[in-house]
This record gives structure tokens, sequence and C-alpha cells, in this order.
């Protein structure tokens, strides 16, 4: 059902809003957590056990870690002997950190991945003369198992490296762990960062009430107007893919692009919209990723909070490995550097693209961009030479604007990859690229007011992007509004969704993209 997850949303915002507000301060991130925990029974049925073992096993584990680097006063003893014991508690909190991972990234694994692998080994055995039939595994995956359990990990994680002690209420972990808004599609939060603002139960005033209103409804703008409306101009391309060709082709791409980006940080604008009513601020994921000027800044912009975690609890540890160290120290410093960040950069993407989904096509989606990125890293040098020699500076506007069309037609491959049934298909839609085919007639699959709906609402989008870009911020100005003013302005944005988006059973919207993995 594509509007349930965003009925639930709503709904536990209107509940927790009544039972937090006459709540006693200190008992309210209970009320967060109880009703996160209520409508998870809801939504996910019997696998939120899967969620609770991984919220005890994060707690437990956590408790070890502090209780065994607790066991030794290290501060009395020799020099010589403290550095032997900080080794052995490091090695305990390594077994400690290991057990968490077999437990909880199994669960992860044989869920989402079982018949993946499953799949994949049965017909490469059938392929060497076999005849098995693969075993499949047929059970629901709870609600955000991917989110919670990187999120999850990412605490366990830095318990192990001492960036904060171990938090010794349970419920408290629970709260970060299954807090509804940000389970569906994230953002990913840090314990750090997120906790002291969810404990601290602030009292519902009406500015964050309609600073979060006015957040879920421009979520609900860029659904209802932009993705919507967008995706049936992708679907009726990638569905009949192979009759099209040609600026059809790219059409179809450029449709799903702007439906993607516009339906997940929609929803991302929901969650955080949620959140601030409760003075919660959830992390930014995107930053105006289409005005990047290579594929890597664009990362930096989409999908922040994903790529973050993946820099700090992948990157660096592989990077920084003994393994690597030994590994390299024979080669020359360029060398060893270059090696290095290859291989964190492959273990990176293989991973990015794999958590993006159990299939082939997802893996090579990952390793498309890790590619890109190590070409980039071999020819920048080069570039930056040649524009040297020729006076020509990176401010070149002209210079930038080429940077950044290119960027955005190696983003396009990327997005016809994702969104392309499997890898086949991809070849053959690029190919198509180049040939002629059927003439694609928009008004088969939009009326006029919905294309010219759709154009004007991108124009809204494009427009605070330039003004973002300009530095003037939006939403500063929106805050700094009496709360008059900023009720008509959300009356306004809810009159324009509900006159003129794109939603019932005319328009069978797809389930949310993002909120699958």
């Amino acid at each position: 059902m594509p509007y349930f997850m965003m009925t639930m949303l709503l709904i536990f915002t209107a509940v927790t809003i009544a039972i937090y507000a006459v709540c006693p301060r200190r008992q309210r991130y209970i009320v967060l957590l109880a009703i996160s925990l209520a409508f998870l029974c809801y939504i996910s049925k019997f696998t939120v056990v899967f969620i609770l073992a991984t919220v005890l096993t994060t707690f437990l584990s956590g408790i070890i870690m502090d209780k065994i680097t607790q066991s030794v006063d290290i501060k009395a003893l020799d020099k010589e002997v403290r550095k032997k014991v900080k080794a052995k508690i490091k090695q305990k909190k390594q077994i400690v950190v290991l057990s968490y991972i077999v437990i909880n990234v199994g669960i992860l694994l044989i869920l989402k991945y079982f018949n993946f692998f499953a799949l994949t080994t049965t017909n490469i055995l059938n392929k060497f003369g076999g005849n098995y039939e693969p075993f499949i595994l047929k059970i629901a995956l709870p609600l955000g198992l991917s989110y919670y359990t990187l999120q999850a990990l990412g605490y366990v994680i830095d318990v192990f490296r001492g960036k904060y002690k171990a938090e010794k209420n349970i419920l408290k972990v629970g709260l970060f762990i299954c807090f509804l808004p940000q389970l569906h599609e994230g953002p990913f939060g840090r314990y750090d960062l997120l906790m002291p603002q969810m404990e601290k139960g602030d009292n519902i005033n009406v500015n964050n009430l309609y600073n979060g209103i006015a957040k879920i409804l421009w979520g609900l703008f860029k659904i209802f107007m932009v993705a919507n409306r967008a995706s049936m101009i992708s679907d009726a391309v990638f569905k009949d893919n192979g009759k099209y060709g040609g600026v059809t082709i790219l059409l179809g791409g450029v449709a799903f692009t702007v439906q993607l980006y516009a339906e997940f940080s929609g929803y991302i604008d929901i969650a955080r919209g949620i959140s601030k009513i409760f003075n919660i601020e959830l992390s930014k994921n995107f930053d105006l990723p289409f005005i990047s000027k290579n594929v890597g800044e664009f990362w930096r912009r989409w999908h922040i909070s994903l790529g973050a975690w993946f820099r700090d609890y992948v990157f660096y540890p592989v990077s920084t490995s003994k393994f690597l160290r030994k590994s390299t120290q024979k080669l020359s410093f360029n060398i060893s550097n270059f090696v290095t960040i290859t291989i964190s950069l492959l273990v990176v993407w293989f991973l990015t693209g794999l958590w993006h989904g159990a299939s082939i096509k997802y893996v090579c989606y990952g390793l498309y961009y890790f590619i890109l990125m190590i070409l980039f890293n071999i020819i920048s040098p080069y570039v930056e030479k040649i524009l040297a020699k020729n006076n020509i500076s990176n401010d070149n506007k002209i210079l930038i604007s080429i940077r950044v069309v290119k960027t955005f037609l190696l983003v396009l491959i990327g997005m016809i990859m994702f969104r392309a049934e499997n890898m086949s298909v991809f070849g053959n839609m690029i190919l198509s690229i180049f040939k002629n085919g059927e003439y694609f007639n928009l008004l088969k699959i939009l009326e006029m007011q919905d294309i010219l709906a759709l154009i004007v609402s991108i124009g809204i989008l494009i427009l605070g992007a330039v003004a973002k870009i300009k530095g003037i911020d939006i939403e500063d100005k929106f805050n700094n509004l009496s709360s008059i003013k900023k009720y008509f302005v959300c009356f306004a944005l809810f009159t324009v969704i509900v006159v003129f988006g794109a939603y019932g059973l005319d328009y069978l919207p797809p389930d949310p993209i993002y909120g699958g993995f």
C-alpha cells in the first residue's frame, strides 16, 4: 500500500503529541519509545522481535564493554604493565563487538540476503552439472531492518572506541533504535547527538509545532506534486523500454532521478518535521546534490548520513587496518596510498551496493561508483596540471558548468542502472540511447494539467535550490515569521497539495523506493 507508512507516520504524530504534552517531562522519552513500539508491533507484526533482539544485544554489548574497561584501574599501573593490560582489555572488547556483529549482521544477512545467496549458489552449482532446487526463506522483513541495524552497530562501535560510555538505561537505547519517524527511510543518527535531545523532553511550543508542520507539508509537496507524477513517466519508459530509444530513454532516466530525489528527500523532510515538533533535530540527508562537480561530491551531498556511516565505520577502519599497513609497507608512499584508498573504496562501494538490495544489479551499482571514483583519483591530477598550464581557474564558471553537467550524466547512468530490472535490461537501455525507437507520447501518460503542475513544482524546487546557493535561507526566514504568518503559509501549502497533488486510485503510486531497504 503506497500511502500506508505515510499514514502511520501522521497518525503517530497526532497520537504522540496528545500523550506527550500531558506527561511529566522526565518520562516523555518513554512516551516516544512506547508509541514507537506500539506502531512497530502493528506494522511489523511478529518480526518486531528482531528489532527487540537488536535493542537487547546493543544494550548488553555496551554494558559489558564498559565493565571490561572499568575492571582495572589503568592509571594505578606501571607504564609497561599498563600497555599490556590495555591490549588485553581491547582484545576482550573486540570479542564483544565481533559477537555482536555475528548476531545482528547475521540476522540482517539471513532475513534480507539469504534468498539472494541461495539462488546465486544454486545457479553456479547447476552450471557445473548440478540439478539443485534453491531453498527459499519465506519471512517478512521488519520495518527499517537495514537502517536500525547499521545505526545500532554505529553505537556499539562508538562505545568500543571510547567515544562515550555505554548507556545504562535500556529504554534510551531502545528509543535510539526504534524511533519510528527515522526507521522508515532514515536518516541514520548518532547516539551522542540524538539522545540528549530525545531525553530532554522539551515542551511542544508553537514555533516548533509550526516549523515541524511546515517541514512535513514540504515533504508531502515533494511526494504528491513531484514524485508521484514523475513516477508515471519513469514507469512508462522502464516497463516498455524495449520499444523506446534516444531521448525517450534519457527522459525516463531523468524522470526517475526526479522521482527518487523528490520522494526520498520528501520522506526525510516528513521524518525531520515530526521530530522537530518534539524539538529533536535529525541529521540532514541532502545538500543540493545536483550541483556537484564530481561523483565523490555528489555522494557527499546525497544520502549524507549513509555516506558518513560508511566513511566512519568502514572506510577508516579498513584504510587504517594492520593488514593493509603490513601489505603496503614495502611500497612507495604514493603507491601505498593509492592501494590503500582503492581497497578501502572497493569494500565501501561493494557494501553500499549490497545495502541497497539483494541482487547482482545493486552490487554492480555500487561498483560503478567505485570505478568512477578511482578513475577520478587517477585522472584529476593530470587535469589540474593541464588547467594550471592554461591558466584556467577551478572557479571558472564555464568549467564548473561542464563539470556539473558531466557529473549529472554519470549519475543519470547510475540511476538508470538502479531502476532497470536487471543488468541485461540496463545494458539494452544504454545502447537504445543511440538508436531510434517508437514515438513517446507524454500526453498518453499525463494530462496537460498534470504536466504543467509537474513543471511548476520542479520549478519551485529549483528556485529553492537557487535561493540556497545565493545564501538565502528560506527555512530560517520561515522560522522568523510571526505565528499567524506561519499559519497562512502552512495553510496555503496544504491547500496546494490537496487541490493539485497527484494522489488517489488513478495514480497508483509505487511503494517508497528507499523504504524497501
